[in-house]
């Protein structure tokens, strides 16, 4: 049974209509509805990740329950190039689930932009399998 990467295509364009959004508020400096969009992008971003992983998982046929063996298991099926980048991003998922703390927002949303280019690379990749 093939393994259909549609949902997570689908899971990364809707994080990347946030990030275009969110841009938008920061590029005209409206602080207000920037940090709105953030927090949207901050949700997507959680999702996105857990879906993006797991995904690859079932690709992979793997048992993996949780994120970080995941991430090694994605670095040894090439599937992404540097693991501890996504290690951050799993600590950056989970400090956004714990925390609501401004300078946090600040530190994920950063995380998420470099988050997206990765995970679309993911995809490609998951769908030539």
């Amino acid at each position: 049974m093939s393994i259909n990467t549609d949902e997570l295509e689908k899971i990364l364009r809707n994080l990347k209509e946030a990030i275009d959004f969110a841009e938008k508020f920061k590029i005209s400096k409206d602080e207000v509805q920037f940090k709105i969009a953030r927090d949207a992008c901050i949700q997507r971003f959680e999702y996105s990740l857990e879906l993006c992983w797991k995904t690859a998982m079932k690709k992979l046929g793997s048992a993996t329950k949780f994120a970080k063996p995941a991430v090694c298991e994605m670095a040894r099926a090439d599937l992404i190039q540097n693991s501890e980048i996504w290690l951050g991003f799993v600590e950056a998922r989970n400090e956004s689930s714990h925390s609501y703390d401004e300078d946090v927002a600040k530190k994920i949303y950063v995380e998420i932009l470099s988050f997206y280019k990765e995970a679309i690379s993911v995809l490609e990749k998951l769908q030539k399998i």
